[in-house]
């Protein structure tokens, strides 16, 4: 491990990990899936794995933060087969690499009952960008205009439980092009993890502003009929940006391919409302509730 990240001094096998901290802030964040949940009963326990991982890093890229390492933690249901168990740890050590993010401990446990769900938590730890930029939810000004990143809407397919909530690629590739691009200009950002309206509301409310998001702007993965579906589905994990209006933003980040769309703008007041036509629709408690599905 320390051939491929220098900064890991010492990784699991011990009662502690030892890494060397980096030069700027350090953020940490902790996330969780549990089955029944967060996936469907027989999900394939790499796409767990990546789930559980891939939380946790949306959280870093939504304050635009570098992937540093990563602990996980897992409770399993009585009589988890060992060989499950092995192959979820090497799942989570793969994923976590992946975005260079590399596990260095954690713990597993069992719980009482058969019937009990899996669930797996991971904390992850990131670094500041460059700049000493950190891209708060509590920095939106009005003025800023409002953008999202890729399209929303259709990331669970009801019938089966998969879909894009267990593939979404965290945005921290865009991220890190956004402050590298317009700095401090990127007033405040948030990952859209249950949905627009409850996740811009987020915004509104920790910046004491008012979201205006535009209907037909809002764009939508194919299937995806109308804007409320975008708006309310959750789990898409996409990037929600509120940048100085005099920023001059691309429809496409060219590094990544990534499409930017300006979904609205930020006003005096507060909430967070969808303008349909003629119709003015308050979304704050539009999006997933973590309690209604899979």
């Amino acid at each position: 491990m320390a051939a491929a990240f220098p900064h890991v001094l010492l990784g699991p096998g011990d009662d502690c990990a030892a890494v060397r901290p980096p030069g700027g802030a350090m953020l940490l964040t902790v996330d969780q899936v549990i089955e029944r949940r967060h996936f469907v009963p027989g999900t394939p326990l790499d796409l767990v794995a990546r789930k559980a991982v891939a939380r946790s890093i949306s959280d870093l890229a939504a304050m635009g933060a570098t992937p540093w390492c990563a602990l996980a933690t897992g409770a399993l249901p009585a009589g988890f087969p060992q060989a499950d168990a092995d192959a979820l740890c090497v799942s989570i050590k793969k994923w976590a690499e992946n975005w260079n993010c590399p596990l260095v401990g954690g713990d597993l446990a069992s719980l009482p009952e058969p019937t009990s769900p899996l669930m797996l938590t991971v904390t992850a730890i990131g670094v500041a960008h460059a700049s000493g930029h950190v891209a708060t939810r509590g920095g939106a000004k009005p003025g800023d205009h409002v953008y999202v990143t890729g399209a929303l809407g259709g990331s669970l397919d009801r019938a089966t439980g998969m879909g894009r909530h267990l593939t979404f690629e965290p945005r921290v590739r865009e991220a890190a092009w956004l402050l590298d691009t317009f700095g401090t200009r990127v007033h405040a950002m948030i990952d859209l993890s249950d949905g627009l309206g409850r996740d811009a509301s987020r915004i509104a409310e920790a910046s004491r502003v008012r979201l205006e998001l535009d209907a037909e702007a809002i764009p939508r993965h194919g299937g995806v009929d109308d804007w409320r579906a975008a708006a309310g589905d959750g789990e898409d994990y996409e990037l929600l940006v509120c940048i100085d209006p005099a920023c001059a933003v691309p429809a496409l980040i060219q590094s990544t391919g990534t499409r930017l769309t300006r979904v609205g703008s930020v006003a005096p007041g507060a909430g967070c409302v969808v303008q349909d036509g003629a119709d003015v629709h308050d979304v704050r408690a539009v999006g997933w509730d973590h309690n209604g599905r899979p």
